[in-house]
């Protein structure tokens, strides 16, 4: 099954229903690399006029580890480590 992510709120209804599906690694590679896409696009739009492409997807890659880090498994790391 194919999902197509078009705005913020059906990446949240996605997330909500991978949250809700049971399964025990719902914010995996897959959600994170949609998240990374949604991240990395939003945060161009909006500062592209003093970020690099580079800077931008390294922060959005910085920021979907800590996500899941401190978020999803909750160690409180949050380095990527």
């Amino acid at each position: 099954m194919t999902t197509t992510i078009q705005n913020n709120n059906q990446l949240l209804d996605y997330l909500l229903s991978q949250a809700n599906s049971g399964t025990k690694n719902w914010f995996g590679f897959t959600q994170q690399r949609i998240t990374g896409i949604m991240l990395a696009h939003e945060i161009a739009s909006r500062h592209a006029y003093h970020m690099s492409p580079d800077e931008v997807t390294d922060y959005v890659m910085k920021l979907n580890n800590s996500i899941y880090h401190r978020l999803i498994k909750g160690d409180g790391n949050g380095n990527g480590c």
